[in-house]
């Protein structure tokens, strides 16, 4: 006896929540990885941790953990729970670290960490040389200074985005105005992208090198770093990672052990709504787990585990467009509301 289409969508829907319940953690909660290139295995495991803290954590800060962590080690289980090591060429190594133990050590050390969304900042980029300033953009790149921050961009897992440079960039972002350090009229013009924020980089290039300056603009703030290098991108690159950093420190913090809370969140329509809104949650470095309570309507309600108070949880998810919201009609009890802006 064939079933009617209607209660066959239902079980379907019921058994798709029920897989989704049972679910590993989201792809966010894998391993961490990285490839670094070293003379040999036991340098490339040092650096290799260094750069995963600092992917976590979003910035570089104090205490350090490497040698600590490394001391802490012992080949028959510690070490094979931490990362996985494979030669991929003469060397350079790629590197595999469990992202649970790192957030628990960077916990346990209270080193702070960005812990919600990460902000995109839009790079106003200018490359000077002999006198010649160049707008860069996907157009122009200039002799490897966007690469450069896009490997910065990775390697912190702190977006950065690149303007088109077309002709309408060109008429609302002029290169006198980001080498002045004029940020309003390029803020302004970083709406086009929907960024939350600008860095106005000026690179010139020098007899023995490069210099970088720039400016980091978030949240109303301004962040200004400066560095030289042996060529524009490694100069462009250290500049704007110090900015960044100053950008970070402002939004990281210390997270405690873990506790669950049960969420809210109003205007979930459908299994798809919900699935990208847990996974939404567990991208967040405040979010150590997030699995289904209850569904109901356009309302969802989730136990989510996470190492900050629920006032705290809740700021933070301002960054992702969440506000308070009242209390749906006939919905399951939870610990607070939350709505898209």
């Amino acid at each position: 006896m064939s079933l009617h289409p209607r209660t066959h969508s239902r079980l379907a829907m019921l058994l798709g929540l029920f897989l989704l319940v049972l679910a590993p953690a989201a792809a966010a909660d894998g391993p961490v990885v990285v490839t670094v290139a070293a003379e040999d295995e036991s340098t490339a495991l040092e650096q290799g941790l260094e750069q995963a803290l600092v992917r976590l954590a979003g910035l570089r800060s104090e205490p350090v953990l490497v040698e600590a962590l490394l001391d802490a080690r012992d080949d028959a289980g510690w070490i094979a729970a931490l990362e996985r090591r494979q030669q991929v060429e003469d060397d350079s190594y790629r590197l595999e670290f469990d992202r649970f133990r790192l957030r628990t050590a960077l916990r346990d050390a209270g080193v702070p960490s960005v812990l919600g969304e990460r902000p995109g900042l839009l790079v106003w980029a200018v490359h000077e040389r002999g006198g010649q300033r160049d707008l860069l953009g996907d157009a122009v790149d200039g002799p490897g200074i966007l690469s450069a921050l896009g490997d910065l961009a990775a390697a912190r897992d702190m977006p950065l985005l690149f303007p088109l440079g077309d002709l309408q960039d060109r008429r609302a972002a002029q290169p006198s105005d980001i080498v002045g350090g004029v940020t309003e009229p390029l803020v302004e013009a970083a709406r086009r992208y929907d960024a939350d924020g600008v860095v106005l980089l000026h690179v010139r290039e020098t007899t023995s090198g490069a210099e970088a300056r720039a400016i980091a603009v978030h949240d109303g703030r301004e962040y200004r770093s400066a560095a030289s290098g042996e060529d524009p991108g490694s100069a462009a690159h250290d500049a704007v990672a110090r900015g960044l950093d100053q950008v970070a420190e402002r939004l990281a913090r210390v997270a405690a052990e873990p506790e669950w809370l049960r969420l809210g969140f109003a205007g979930v329509q459908g299994y798809g709504a919900f699935e990208r809104l847990r996974a939404e949650l567990t991208r967040l470095q405040a979010v150590e787990t997030a699995r289904l309570d209850s569904l109901a309507g356009d309302s969802v309600v989730l136990q989510v585990r996470t190492g900050l108070e629920q006032d705290d949880l809740i700021d933070l998810l301002r960054g992702s467009g969440f506000a308070r919201a009242e209390t749906p009609e006939d919905a399951a009890g939870a610990d607070a509301w939350l709505d898209r802006r």
